[in-house]
């Protein structure tokens, strides 16, 4: 959803919102996202290089549990992009001692591709 045209320019800005519920019985594998919301934004600047990104959170309303995502991209003349990526969990505050396995899996990517 486009929620506002930057200063008369061709860069937009729009707004994500999401809901995940995983309504599967108890016997089904422990999922993450079994009530979970997601907020987030997305700038276009709908310029030649396509430069874009969004950026977001997913909290837990049970346990305050959150994850973080960033995602940008650009080209780079005709043949080359770069892109950056960023997941990051929030600190585990359940009260059992399970835990989820990917709570320590945070991690950054930045990628130039070329193409040919």
């Amino acid at each position: 959803y486009t929620l506002y045209q930057v200063m008369e320019s061709a860069a937009d800005i729009g707004a994500l919102v999401e809901y995940h519920y995983d309504g599967r019985d108890s016997k089904a594998p422990a999922t993450a996202y079994d009530n979970d919301v997601f907020a987030g934004v997305r700038l276009a600047l709908n310029d030649i290089q396509d430069t874009s990104m969004i950026a977001g959170i997913s909290v837990d309303p049970e346990t305050s549990e959150t994850f973080y995502n960033i995602e940008a991209e650009r080209r780079i003349g005709n043949d080359y992009t770069v892109e950056f990526r960023a997941r990051m969990f929030g600190e585990y505050t359940s009260n059992d001692d399970n835990g989820l396995p990917q709570e320590k899996d945070d991690y950054i990517q930045l990628r130039f591709s070329r193409y040919f």
